[in-house]
């Protein structure tokens, strides 16, 4: 018996990621340090931007709070370096506060969902901006807390971008098998119909403050290089506009896509750093290509351009069978 081939779909698909690794591995040897900083801000925040599409994509669970998940992580990352703490309890102390900030959002959310879910998160992330900002002695406040140094071993650029290269690589892969596990296969049935779910035995509280769980681990690892990137951390990185920015990504790209995100993050990150040195009204030109997108591709860039590429190949396609036939009849 002859083991089926691949469809020509996923040879492509297979041939793209390929490409965007090989491209994504040259990049250092052939740009300037700077842009080269600007792909690792990229990758970061396409982390981020995948921790809220694993919710949006599987659940139908928009957050507006992601970013004080991101923020747990960082300062505890942060705080632990200015104890003196050695690398290993600095990154334990990055976990703790990961899972305590995933634990909390997961069980003031589990029960919610559409709207009320988003504006529970976005009051959780509120309630973060505001621990950061008051609680000066341990996270400066305003001031934030400055001189974080990276790791030897990643402390040049160049190696600090690797290693945000392989997490975003992890964290893709990890979030595809999550996604066709039966985890994700329930996920994707509570987004479709949550009754029906709860009819059929499913504890769908339960499966959601798993999910938040996933969803605020990946998070955790994009708090954690965000301050490894920056050498420092703010309340600013806990604020509504964070976590406002990464949905933005996440939409632009496709909700539920395995590239959105990285899509969504090149754009925006490209609009904030790159066109707005040149431009003043980038943010608006940013605005009008939302716009433009939910209008017109609402599935996001990398949803509208699978559909047009399923468009091509079912005009391309020799006619069924019963096509014919009724052809034929008439």
């Amino acid at each position: 018996m002859n083991a089926r081939r691949p469809s020509t779909g996923a040879v492509v698909k297979g041939a793209i990621l390929a490409a965007l690794l090989v491209v994504a591995f040259v990049c250092p040897y052939v740009l300037g340090s700077y842009y080269v900083s600007l792909l690792s801000i990229a990758l970061i925040a396409a982390i981020l931007a995948s921790s809220i599409n694993v919710l949006a994509g599987n659940a139908g669970l928009v957050s507006l709070g992601h970013a004080g998940i991101a923020a747990a992580s960082g300062y505890g990352l942060a705080w632990a370096y200015r104890q003196g703490w050695e690398l290993w309890a600095q990154l334990g102390m990055a976990a703790l506060l990961t899972a305590v900030a995933s634990v909390l959002y997961g069980l003031i959310s589990m029960r919610t969902r559409g709207i009320s879910f988003l504006m529970v998160t976005l009051a959780a992330g509120m309630v973060v901006y505001g621990m950061a900002y008051r609680w000066s002695s341990v996270t400066g406040g305003t001031n934030g807390l400055p001189g974080i140094r990276r790791p030897e071993g990643i402390a040049e650029y160049w190696q600090f971008y690797f290693l945000v290269l392989v997490a975003f690589c992890f964290v893709t892969l990890a979030l595809i098998v999550v996604g066709r596990s039966s985890f994700g296969l329930t996920l994707r049935g509570i987004r479709d119909s949550e009754t029906r779910m709860v009819s059929l035995g499913y504890n769908v509280p339960l499966y959601k403050f798993g999910a938040m769980l996933v969803s605020g681990a990946v998070a955790g690892v994009a708090g954690v290089l965000a301050v490894w990137h920056s050498e420092f951390i703010s309340p600013v990185v806990a604020g509504f506009q964070e976590s406002a920015i990464s949905m933005i990504m996440v939409a632009l790209g496709g909700i539920g896509t395995v590239l959105g995100p990285l899509v969504g993050a090149v754009l925006v990150t490209g609009f904030q750093h790159v066109l707005s040195s040149v431009f003043e009204r980038w943010s608006t030109l940013l605005g009008l290509i939302f716009i433009l997108s939910v209008i017109f591709a609402p599935q996001g860039i990398v949803g509208g351009v699978a559909d047009l590429m399923r468009r091509i190949r079912r005009r391309g396609a020799p006619p069924r069978r019963e096509q014919l036939d009724a052809e034929f009849r008439a």
